[in-house]
């Protein structure tokens, strides 16, 4: 009698027939009915050639913030055969997000400065409840009948990155769906004036000045991720954003119930306003007075000419200026400012 075979040699045959039959079906295949040109073998190392769209999730995103953005019209006459007013794109005076599901949403002083307006979100028309603007940053904020909203998140300022792809989203006139837009981010830190305030916005980002023509007032960009990046500001006649960090802060303040800090000084960003690498931020201007009377700046010793150098453990750099680090203290804290003054490193307590 003849021992039967193991189960392990079984198993090895079987493995070598299905290689076998799969390569031989294969080349059998490629000569009888050639179908494609594609190389499986060779597909993963032609990768480059693989094209991706990028606009389909931008636009399924963009379907998912339509619950997030709202349109801000003018106040029209409601015409009695519908129950509620018609808007036009003459109507239409900007954009606005949704910052909490109970009703408060965030747009500029550029679109509304009272409660004179209609809100359309969705499928519904808000009147304004209440109204409450962010000084520093031109965010206006106003409140809805709603507890049911889908707020919008923000995006980390560190990780904002020169060339990062953006959409937005527009409320139209005559439709229930938005307009949908793309763009790329050109400047993650835009200093629009030669002197700053410790106490007013000191930098925007900028977006490609390819735009649509239409109105783009507080319209929300959103990075690939779908957090918000900053809304549509005019400045000079030029299209920036306000940044995601400024209007974070904000809306904590708003809900918080606190105020912005002021340091009442004024000074020069040495390194993005001369393109070299210089230290610190020095306290000056040539006309204004560069130290506030009564300020805590005075009143902790501050001088014109000193720069400062780093707050806390905070060093002043090209992407963090004294302005933008002051913005995550309240009135009240006290910090340490590093100076140079006379190249004499020192430190200074203030009390904000």
């Amino acid at each position: 009698m003849q021992r039967p075979p193991s189960m392990f040699n079984l198993t090895i045959l079987t493995v070598i027939i299905g290689v076998v039959a799969g390569f031989g079906g294969y080349f059998l295949a490629r000569q009888v009915w050639p179908v494609s040109d594609i190389d499986y073998f060779n597909l993963l190392d032609n990768r480059k050639e693989i094209k991706i769209d990028l606009e389909q999730p931008l636009t399924n995103l963009a379907d998912q913030h339509q619950k997030s953005v709202a349109g801000v019209y003018k106040k029209v006459q409601t015409l009695s055969a519908v129950g509620q007013p018609l808007f036009s794109e003459d109507d239409f005076l900007g954009s606005a997000v949704v910052v909490t599901s109970d009703g408060w949403m965030m747009t500029t002083d550029q679109v509304l400065k009272n409660t004179a307006a209609s809100v359309v979100l969705g499928d519904r028309i808000y009147e304004i409840t209440d109204i409450s603007e962010d000084d520093f940053s031109g965010a206006v904020f106003f409140k809805i009948d709603s507890n049911a909203l889908q707020p919008v998140d923000f995006q980390l300022t560190d990780d904002v990155k020169v060339g990062e792809r953006l959409f937005t989203n527009i409320d139209l006139a005559k439709s229930y769906y938005h307009s949908f837009y793309t763009n790329f981010l050109t400047n993650t830190h835009y200093i629009a004036e030669q002197y700053l305030s410790s106490d007013e916005i000191d930098y925007y980002l900028q977006i490609d000045n390819q735009l649509p023509d239409v109105n783009l007032l507080a319209a929300p960009y959103f990075n690939i991720s779908g957090d918000l990046l900053g809304i549509v500001y005019d400045y000079n006649d030029q299209i920036v954003l306000l940044p995601a960090e400024y209007l974070q802060q904000a809306t904590k303040h708003l809900l918080e119930g606190t105020t912005r800090l002021s340091l009442a000084i004024r000074y020069v960003d040495m390194e993005n306003n001369s393109g070299f690498m210089r230290k610190g931020n020095l306290v000056y201007h040539p006309s204004l007075r560069a130290i506030g009377p009564d300020s805590p700046a005075l009143e902790a010793g501050l001088q014109v000419g000193d720069q400062i150098v780093a707050i806390n453990n905070d060093v002043v750099s090209a992407d963090k200026t004294l302005t933008s680090i002051l913005q995550n203290y309240r009135p009240g804290d006290s910090v340490i400012i590093k100076i140079l003054r006379n190249d004499v490193e020192q430190d200074i307590v203030v009390k904000l």
